[in-house]
């Protein structure tokens, strides 16, 4: 049994894509960092009495997605300089492959699809303990779900 498993490259740059694509936008949104980042505000106007207290629900729910927003941010600095210009271009900026890769000084889709792949992985690695500095909870039901996936030694 070998100390430590191998990466599966594929596969966390399709989770991390995943991540990116169809997790991250959520996050962004409940977050309230659609544009800057601002806190909730209360209005101080009365309320008609509800069942359980739905503000500080609300207030936890925009704490542990404004967690895993800075996270995130986080994590993206973390990354290598062309792993950064690939992951705020692509995923963050939603620019165009050929916008990023003009940005990288990149010709060729092979030596791009190497580097967003690269990006990807670098990204797994960082945000796990940025996940810890942010005290963001960690699962596959959670905000950010584990992203990095290893190749299954019986395959």
């Amino acid at each position: 049994m070998a100390l430590f498993q191998e990466l599966d490259v594929d596969g966390t740059y399709h989770t991390v894509q995943w991540f990116f694509y169809d997790r991250y936008p959520v996050i962004k949104r409940r977050s309230g960092a659609w544009d800057d980042y601002s806190s909730p505000s209360l209005d101080g106007m009365p309320k008609a009495p509800s069942a359980g207290n739905t503000s500080e629900q609300s207030m936890i729910q925009h704490s542990e997605y404004a967690s895993a927003y800075y996270a995130v941010q986080y994590a993206v600095g973390g990354c290598s300089r062309d792993s950064q210009i690939i992951i705020k271009g692509k995923y963050l900026g939603n620019l165009s492959d050929a916008e990023v890769r003009e940005r990288l000084l990149i010709n060729g889709n092979g030596a791009f699809r190497r580097r967003v792949k690269k990006a990807c992985c670098e990204f797994a690695d960082c945000i796990d303990p940025a996940c810890e500095k942010f005290h963001v909870k960690r699962g596959n039901g959670d905000l950010i779900p584990k992203l990095r996936r290893y190749i299954s030694p019986h395959a």
